[in-house]
């Protein structure tokens, strides 16, 4: 008697779940948000142990080729969650964005560009920040959170850049 009518009652449906998929099926789109979700955070802690390896002098090519496969999977990830949903389209820019800024950065040291103590810093830390302002969208949504990393980001690169200018003994960036 109880069975025929808690089979017509509309049951709650998990995160990621249609009603048209059996109980415990993973949908590909829940895989990748999940993987989406992991790769940020490990972006975001291997961001600050690669700083601080090179700042200790240390080796940190590991570090460095780390977060930028991590930055690459976050940029992939959101490019695939961007083609499933219409009102994620707009997060195809920010995430071919985040790994030009990760990519060039990387290059702009490696490959010792002119004024490449002023612009690596920027790149660089621009990708961190691109991490830390998705965090701060996906949990609060509020419109503060695309602004406040991108300023406060703005002390530790220039921080970074003086740094970088007092090894080679100048202050001024190279010509370009």
């Amino acid at each position: 008697m109880h069975a025929g009518r808690q089979g017509h009652r509309r049951r709650a449906l998990a995160p990621g779940r249609s009603a048209g998929s059996p109980e415990g099926v993973v949908q590909v789109r829940d895989v990748v948000l999940y993987l989406h979700v992991v790769l940020g955070a490990a972006g975001l802690l291997l961001g600050p142990a690669w700083l601080l390896a090179r700042r200790r002098g240390r080796n940190a090519t590991r570090l460095a080729l780390g977060y930028q496969g991590v930055v690459a999977g976050v940029a992939l990830s959101a490019g695939l969650l961007a083609v499933t949903d219409a009102q994620l389209v707009w997060l195809l820019p920010v995430a071919v964005a985040t790994e030009v800024l990760a990519v060039t950065g990387a290059l702009a040291r490696r490959r010792r560009w002119p004024g490449w103590r002023s612009w690596q810093p920027h790149l660089l830390g621009g990708s961190y920040i691109a991490l830390v302002t998705g965090v701060l969208i996906a949990e609060t949504g509020n419109p503060v959170s695309w602004v406040l990393p991108a300023l406060l980001g703005q002390v530790p690169i220039a921080m970074a850049k003086r740094r970088l200018h007092r090894v080679d003994g100048s202050i001024t960036p190279a010509p370009a």
